[in-house]
C-alpha cells in the first residue's frame, strides 16, 4: 500500500509512540486508524471513545450499525461504507437491509429501526432533529439510547470527515468487524 496516496500519512503502528501503541491494539488495522494516528496526543483518548461504542450499549448493535451505514451514506464516505458492510453482517444486518439504506429506503425495516435512521438522516442533514423525528424516535427507544445514537452519529461524521478530508487510501480488503475480537 502506498502511504502517499491520501492526504495524511499512515502511521506505522510498531513505530508509533507507545501510547499510539497501545491504542492500535484495540481496534483493527485499517488505513483509516492509521491515518488518525498521526495526531498523537488525539488518538488515544478518541480510540478509548471509539472502542466504547463496541461495548454493551442500550442501543443495539445492529440499530447502532444501522445508523454508522447511514452516515457513511450520507457524507458520501465510501471508506465507512465498504467498513461498516462488515461489521453491519457481523451484527446480523442482512444484504437486503444494506442495499435499502443505499437507496435510502427505510419502509423495509420495524418502527424502531425506521425511527432511529429517520433520526440518523435529520441530524445528519440539519444537525438539530426537528421535533417530529425526535418524539417518534422517542416512542422508540429510551432517552439513553437516544443519547448514544447521538454519539454513534457525531462520532462517526467526524470519521467520514476524516477520512475525505484526509483522503485515506480504501484498504486493500476492509479490516474485521471490532464486535468479532
Amino acid at each position: 500500500m502506498n502511504d502517499n496516496a491520501g492526504r495524511l500519512p499512515l502511521i506505522d503502528p510498531d513505530s508509533a509512540p507507545e501510547e499510539v501503541r497501545a491504542a492500535f491494539a484495540k481496534l483493527p488495522d485499517v488505513n483509516l486508524f492509521r491515518a488518525m494516528a498521526g495526531a498523537t496526543t488525539l488518538y488515544p483518548p478518541f480510540v478509548d471513545c471509539l472502542a466504547g461504542l463496541f461495548q454493551d450499549l442500550e442501543l443495539d448493535a445492529r440499530t447502532e450499525r444501522l445508523a454508522v451505514l447511514l452516515v457513511g451514506k450520507l457524507s458520501d464516505c465510501h471508506y465507512v461504507w465498504r467498513q461498516n458492510i462488515v461489521t453491519a453482517k457481523s451484527v446480523g444486518i442482512s444484504d437486503a437491509q444494506i442495499a435499502a439504506i443505499d437507496r435510502g429506503d427505510f419502509a423495509a425495516f420495524g418502527l424502531k429501526h425506521r425511527a432511529a435512521l429517520a433520526f440518523t438522516e435529520d441530524c445528519v442533514r440539519n444537525v438539530d432533529v426537528s421535533d417530529a423525528v425526535y418524539a417518534a424516535a422517542a416512542r422508540e427507544l429510551s432517552s439513553r439510547a437516544i443519547a448514544e445514537l447521538l454519539y454513534v452519529v457525531g462520532v462517526y461524521m467526524m470519521i467520514c470527515r476524516f477520512a475525505r478530508s484526509g483522503r485515506v487510501p480504501l484498504d486493500d480488503k476492509p479490516g474485521p468487524s471490532p464486535y468479532a475480537s
